[in-house]
């Protein structure tokens, strides 16, 4: 009988050792793990309005220099999967259900030929809330808010157009990183308003 208790005994402990990892495993996932990717994309909704920032910066500044005929880049993360500056493996594995995606959109019309070009950056969160960030002629939007206003001195407004029969509408999804290739072609009046024209492209 002695041994027999024994035995009872360890395929108890054994039982209980496993009930407790699995609970520990369960936990984790129900807890740990939501906060863990809440917090990874809370963070990465931020460093795509930085880089979008960062754009909007470096496209006044080729207009205000009127720097024609030269090539920028800008580079937009779709989700914290496709960060390049994330040092760690596993905080991307909390987030791998997270997309976003990158279009340039014709906006409003200025004249016959030219239009507003509307960059925009959508993102499908698994845990954190979804947003969305329009760079619009010049100005910088998230949700519907302006962020950073487009340029204007007095009645004259410097809009960021783009050649529809030059430029196409494109718009790339997914986990990785997407490049907007833009060039400053001309400024060109209308009326009290100065178009900067440029050429962009999304790959």
């Amino acid at each position: 009988m002695r041994k027999s208790d024994s035995g009872l005994s360890e395929v108890v402990s054994v039982v209980m050792i496993l009930t407790v990892v699995i609970l520990t495993i369960v936990m984790a996932a129900l807890v740990i793990i939501p906060i863990m990717g809440d917090n990874e994309e809370r963070v990465h909704n931020g460093d795509v309005l930085l880089e979008f920032a960062r754009m909007k910066a470096d496209v006044d500044t080729a207009w205000i220099s009127n720097n024609t005929g030269v090539t920028r880049q800008a580079v937009f993360t779709l989700s914290p999967a496709g960060d390049r500056t994330e040092v760690t493996v596993m905080p991307n594995l909390f987030s791998v259900l997270s997309f976003g995606g990158v279009s340039l959109e014709y906006g409003d019309p200025v004249s016959d030929n030219y239009t507003k070009v509307n960059i925009i950056y959508t993102a499908a969160n698994m845990y954190a809330e979804d947003v969305e960030i329009i760079y619009s002629g010049g100005a910088l939007l998230q949700n519907g808010d302006e962020i950073l206003p487009g340029s204007t001195k007095d009645t004259t407004r410097y809009i960021v157009v783009v050649d529809k029969s030059v430029v196409k509408e494109q718009s790339i999804g997914g986990t990785g990183i997407v490049t907007l290739e833009y060039r400053l072609d001309k400024i060109v009046q209308s009326g009290s308003d100065y178009l900067c024209v440029f050429y962009m492209v999304i790959r």
